[in-house]
């Protein structure tokens, strides 16, 4: 088990090490970075490990050019489009973003599905809106903080995940609002601990204990490939 903590230069360290370990397969969570020379490394790695014969599986990442690896991927955009749009049907006009690294595809896919909502709903978005930070508690708690400098009349926030969305909460708690009379909170993934979130938390469920079983199956030979190499799993 390798944990990269979102840094690429691990991912690539592990990847070698993978490598020179001849592992039978390879699983690869987690959004991909999209600065092209890390994403051909990557992709470079990933094609030395299927030459000596290494399954390799990318789950919750788009599928990498020029590899035979297969791809698990989630409707990131769709998601975050359903989520904003049903902000904006319960009357949101002014709504918060907290998206995770810049660099990362998951991070850029939500945060296209949340602009698309608002543009089809005919809402102007301000650039003040929408702050950059990690998918931590931390960062959800900083970034609020932050919205709300720049615009204290925001009455919704939309997090990254609910790690952001529990930092959030924490800091509208602390500004003296209360969630949701003033401010409405939103996250994603359905994490565990996020049913234990008071009031409840909205957010967007994604298949990802399904998705980590069937990566493994794959990885394992238990179960063929979907055809084309790819499959897009659900969520709600």
């Amino acid at each position: 088990m390798c944990n990269t903590g979102g840094s690429p230069e691990r991912e690539l360290t592990y990847l070698t090490l993978l490598q020179r370990q001849r592992a039978a397969a390879v699983v690869l969570t987690g959004g991909a970075v999209e600065s092209e020379p890390h994403a051909a490394a990557v992709s470079a790695k990933l094609r030395k490990l299927a030459e000596a014969g290494t399954r390799v599986v990318l789950c919750g990442r788009p599928p990498a050019a020029d590899t035979d690896a297969v791809a698990l991927t989630f409707d990131n955009r769709g998601g975050a489009r359903a989520l904003t749009d049903h902000l904006i049907g319960l009357g949101h006009r002014r709504l918060g973003y907290i998206a995770g690294p810049e660099e990362r595809t998951t991070t850029r896919h939500r945060l296209e599905g949340h602009r698309a909502a608002l543009e089809a709903a005919g809402v102007e978005e301000d650039p003040r809106w929408t702050v950059y930070g990690r998918y931590d508690r931390r960062s959800g708690h900083e970034a609020t903080l932050e919205l709300l400098r720049r615009d204290p009349s925001l009455t919704a926030i939309v997090a990254a995940n609910d790690s952001v969305a529990l930092g959030a909460c924490a800091a509208l708690r602390e500004s003296g609002l209360r969630i949701p009379e003033d401010v409405s909170v939103a996250g994603f993934d359905d994490l565990p601990f996020s049913v234990d979130a008071v009031p409840a938390l909205t957010t967007v469920r994604l298949p990802l204990s399904e998705a980590g079983a069937r990566a493994g199956r794959i990885a394992m030979g238990r179960e063929e490939a979907p055809p084309g190499g790819s499959l897009r799993c659900g969520g709600s």
